[in-house]
């Protein structure tokens, strides 16, 4: 008896040693090894080897915007050689701001808006919120737009990138760093603009 009871004891050990052992090496095949420690962010620095205005053709999320430049003869702004900083307004952007402003379309909207809106979102300055400049959180940065005006840029600390914070209003950028030829691509859910910088 006592032969038997000592065999199932040290098959019991044997089971639970492999069953250890299979567990132990199973978490350390899940674990997933990171080449460097620096955040990977979604399409984070993404070269895009094109122009912004050739992104923006081939995006069925910005067939708005894509439809105002058109509408403005402003290609050339998005072709430009000199690098800029591109904030593209999406679909959902142009569809909210035509209800709020009782526009039926884009073709609607008078030419000198149309524009000032497309200048107001090129900042003649290449902000990527990779630079260590913009390396601390909160802390906007002012930029001058094509339109002559003023556009705050930083980012939380996580990393999303904000418009305009510590004015009235502010805007979250859904992708940034998107980086094309003549620049950098940031793309929004809104049509952003400047307002009074709160006390």
């Amino acid at each position: 008896m006592n032969f038997i009871d000592n065999l199932m004891k040290k098959i019991k050990y044997i089971v639970i040693f492999f069953l250890c052992g299979f567990a132990t090496l199973s978490l350390f095949s899940s674990c997933e090894i990171q080449e460097n420690f620096e955040y990977d962010y979604a399409e984070d620095n993404s070269k895009l080897n094109m122009s912004a205005w050739t992104y923006i053709q081939g995006k069925d999320s910005l067939s708005l915007l894509k439809q105002a430049i058109l509408q403005c003869k402003d290609e050339a702004l998005y072709e430009r050689k000199e690098k800029a900083t591109f904030i593209l307004p999406t679909n959902q952007a142009f569809t909210a701001y035509l209800k709020e402003n009782k526009y039926d379309n884009i073709a609607a909207i008078p030419v000198p808006i149309l524009k000032d809106i497309l200048r107001y979102h090129i900042v003649k300055a290449v902000v990527n919120f990779s630079d260590p400049a913009l390396a601390p959180s909160n802390k906007p940065i002012a930029y001058t737009t094509e339109k002559g005006q003023t556009m705050y840029l930083s980012h939380t600390s996580t990393y999303v990138g904000l418009i305009n914070e510590g004015t009235n209003n502010q805007w979250q950028i859904r992708t940034s760093n998107l980086v094309p030829d003549n620049g950098v691509i940031h793309v929004v859910d809104h049509i952003v603009f400047l307002s009074e910088k709160t006390k």
